[in-house]
């Protein structure tokens, strides 16, 4: 408010003069320019918050006590470690002493809403103000001031009580019900941030396998990871046959689950789906329509004298696209760029972003022969 309008007061309520500012629109030499010109309000101001000052206050004795404490312990440790170590050491070890303690109250602090693990930094906590005591009441013995030594001892208990009492200042006891609303709640965005940390951090390292690796050499090692998941996945759920175990038989090919199979450039045939091999006999091979009775002959595998042509099976560690660009230039090094990535894609299959990484590794085994 400015001068020209009068500013209603409230009785009772305390004003602070404030400054303030506002664009005032003023012509210099023909031209309208914007201007700031101060002007005053009157504030009304909170009345105080004796709580806070009061809380302000019983803090503040809390944090003296706690460095009064650890000045006084420091010195008594410290003055009796100085008898077995040089000095420098004796007082720094002598200053770890309070530490226990105090971390702890800060744990309990930080552990208010959690009840079943703050007892934890609460039994931490007494622990380690024992140990300050009682190092401070031996000092007093071994100086034969048995009285100074135990109300020494006392000044740490002081100030654990004053931090207490400012715990207690600002603590609300819930209901059962409460507690287990609140602890659900924070368990739960506990969660969430672990599984976002740790969707991140697998993020980047798999941004890292690729920026490092290439593109498809990641794609070939996450589905050789793929399938060799799947194929354990058939043999964990397989049961276990309570029979006598009978006599062991030759593993054949198709017993052994393709990691990865990679179409044929050319199309081929389509082939019946053959029947697994049973543990049984072989088939006997055709005689005349009256053969005589032999002996059962050793279990031998089956033998196809005339093998159609199947999808050839690459195992996890098998050629790269590295190397197959490499075989491809070695053949025909002018071979074009749309020949090479079919290529590629008939012994690979296809991927995301297939054409831009065979054209990287080409530009790399070009470099490295012009380079030698």
């Amino acid at each position: 408010m400015d001068d020209s309008t009068p500013q209603r007061r409230i009785p009772g309520v305390r004003y602070e003069t404030e400054t303030r500012y506002r664009p005032v629109k003023v012509d210099v030499f023909g031209e309208e320019t914007t201007e700031y010109e101060p002007y005053t309000v009157d504030v009304p101001v909170p009345s105080r918050d004796w709580d806070q000052v009061l809380f302000r206050g019983v803090l503040s004795v809390a944090i003296i006590a706690t460095i009064v404490a650890i000045v006084w312990s420091t010195a008594a440790i410290g003055s009796l470690l100085e008898k077995i170590a040089t000095p420098g050491i004796a007082y720094a070890a002598a200053s770890t002493f309070e530490l226990l303690w105090i971390l702890s109250l800060a744990a309990e602090r930080l552990l208010r809403r959690t009840p079943d693990r703050v007892r934890r930094a609460r039994i931490a906590g007494w622990v380690g103000l024992l140990i300050v005591t009682t190092a401070v009441i031996v000092h007093g013995v071994n100086e034969d001031q048995v009285a100074a030594g135990i109300l020494g001892g006392v000044v740490s208990f002081l100030a654990k009580g004053a931090w207490w009492v400012v715990f207690s200042v600002k603590q609300v006891r819930l209901r059962p019900r409460l507690e287990q609303w609140l602890a659900r709640r924070v368990e739960e965005a506990a969660a969430e941030e672990y599984l976002l940390a740790a969707r991140q951090q697998l993020g980047g390292r798999a941004a890292f396998n690729e920026a490092a690796y290439g593109t498809g050499e990641a794609a070939t090692a996450r589905a050789a990871i793929l399938a060799s998941r799947e194929a354990e996945q058939p043999a964990q759920g397989r049961a276990v046959d309570p029979a006598p175990a009978a006599v062991a038989q030759p593993v054949t090919p198709a017993a052994v689950p393709p990691a990865y199979v990679v179409p044929p450039v050319a199309p081929v045939a389509p082939v019946a789906p053959t029947a697994p091999t049973a543990p049984v006999a072989p088939p006997v091979p055709p005689v005349d329509p009256a053969p005589e009775p032999k002996a059962p002959a050793p279990s031998v595998p089956p033998v196809d004298p005339a093998p159609t042509p199947q999808p050839r099976v690459v195992s996890p560690m098998g050629p790269s696209i590295a190397s197959t660009v490499r075989d491809a230039l070695n053949e025909n090094e002018d071979i074009p760029d749309e020949d090479l990535v079919a290529k590629v894609r008939a012994i690979h299959g296809d991927r995301p972003k297939l054409p831009e990484t065979v054209a990287t590794y080409r530009r790399k085994e070009m470099k490295k022969r012009k380079a030698s």
